[in-house]
């Protein structure tokens, strides 16, 4: 990791460790009379720990946090905690020579403890000042890593529910010129009228298709159009009974999201010839959830196993978008019996 990637922890690096200069020089007895001798008193332990303390938080710990390897970490920490207290041992040496060459005033301490006492003395102390600001680089990149993978993820969001409703565009407009192609040659003035609805169907997907959120209002006239087309195709050989009990028709909602089911309804509602086929589609809306329901009848002959209900690439993609848009906020159910096929869908806005 680049250092100027943790320059916000650098700057909170160096202000606490003013802060922590600050306080050590006024608390400390000594030299007090003696300004000079106190600078360099404290001045050259102060900056052993000061400089091994931004070499662990800028160049050792960044690595080992985007590895997650904590046993490393704990290895890194008493490492250097040991590397702190025998560099401060050394240091007190240093200082002692030069209280014998009267550059400096003596201290009260006299001479230096033994190498093992002062590391033993030292390494507690040092282990809990990198234990502090080795925490708080933790929790700076921890941040920042967290924040990244937020972000990536928003992107595979966005990302996959793109490529799912583009794949349902394709399929979609497959259907519908394959209707109007159909009509074309049996019926030249319903075939202009279907072209039409599929123009404003085509509208439909060009300004509202692409958009995140689109208004309730506008989604139900497009189911609405589809519905139309649906019904002159198959003129007197299908029943459609439509309810709409809208509150709010300016709700938002992502578009597309019912439409699979209602093609899927038309799709596969029986073709009995001494039958009449139906269709039922209800929406109606309380509070904050709005509830879908589309039923079309089948025949003996049509009935599936419930694994091959759910197998279709409409609702598999369905599925996908909901999980990725509306997460532990939506139930889609399907069952059938001996007479029609229900689908229903529960979106809690």
């Amino acid at each position: 990791m680049k250092l100027v990637q943790g320059k916000q922890f650098n700057i909170l690096f160096f202000l606490l460790w003013l802060i922590i200069v600050a306080v050590i020089w006024v608390v400390s007895d000594y030299h007090q009379h003696d300004p000079f001798s106190k600078i360099i008193y404290l001045g050259l332990q102060l900056f052993i720990l000061i400089l091994t303390t931004y070499i662990l938080c800028n160049i050792l710990l960044p690595p080992i946090i985007i590895g997650n390897r904590i046993y490393l970490f704990i290895v890194i920490l008493v490492g250097i905690s040991l590397i702190q207290a025998t560099s401060l041992y050394y240091c007190d040496v240093f200082l002692f020579f030069l209280e014998q060459k009267k550059i400096i005033s003596p201290s009260l301490d006299g001479a230096p403890d033994e190498l093992f006492v002062a590391i033993s003395s030292f390494t507690p102390i040092a282990l809990l000042l990198n234990m502090g600001f080795g925490g708080l680089r933790f929790l700076y990149d921890h941040s920042r890593l967290s924040e990244k993978n937020n972000l990536l993820q928003k992107n595979l969001l966005e990302s996959q529910i793109a490529t799912l409703q583009a794949q349902i565009n394709p399929h979609f407009t497959f259907n519908i010129l394959n209707h109007i192609h159909i009509l074309m040659q049996t019926n030249q003035d319903k075939a202009s009228v279907l072209l039409l609805k599929y123009a404003d169907m085509l509208r439909y997907q060009l300004y509202e298709g692409n958009k995140d959120l689109t208004s309730l209002m506008v989604e139900i006239s497009f189911l609405k159009d589809f519905i139309t087309i649906e019904g002159i195709r198959w003129d007197n050989r299908l029943s459609i009974d439509c309810s709409w009990e809208i509150r709010n028709p300016q709700t938002k909602i992502s578009p597309f999201l019912f439409f699979t089911l209602l093609e899927n309804a038309f799709k596969h509602v029986s073709r009995s010839t001494s039958n009449l086929g139906f269709i039922t589609v209800k929406m109606w809306q309380e509070e904050t959830k709005i509830h879908f329901v589309v039923a079309n009848s089948i025949s003996t002959a049509t009935i599936l196993p419930k694994n091959r209900i759910e197998s279709g690439l409409g609702l598999y993609n369905l599925r996908k978008r909901l999980e990725l848009i509306y997460p532990d906020r939506h139930l889609l159910k399907t069952q059938q019996n001996e007479t029609e096929y229900i689908t229903e869908l529960i979106i809690q806005l």
